[in-house]
């Protein structure tokens, strides 16, 4: 089985901040990005997503 987990990172004012790793949920939801961890630990943050890479494990929320 291949478990595909990725680091969720903020972007804002041309800069990244990791807000999560090991995400492996991703729902968005009127304007709202929600993220959710292998740990049932979830982040909701207002923007838009902006990148995802599989190859790089990461995916970018460009904050609002």
């Amino acid at each position: 089985m291949f478990v595909c987990d990725l680091k969720a990172f903020v972007a804002k004012d041309g800069k990244e901040h990791l807000v999560l790793e090991a995400v492996n949920q991703i729902r968005v939801v009127h304007g709202e990005v929600i993220l959710r961890n292998l740990f049932g630990e979830e982040k909701t943050i207002q923007g838009s997503v902006s990148e995802v890479s599989l190859v790089k494990s990461r995916v970018v929320i460009e904050q609002s």
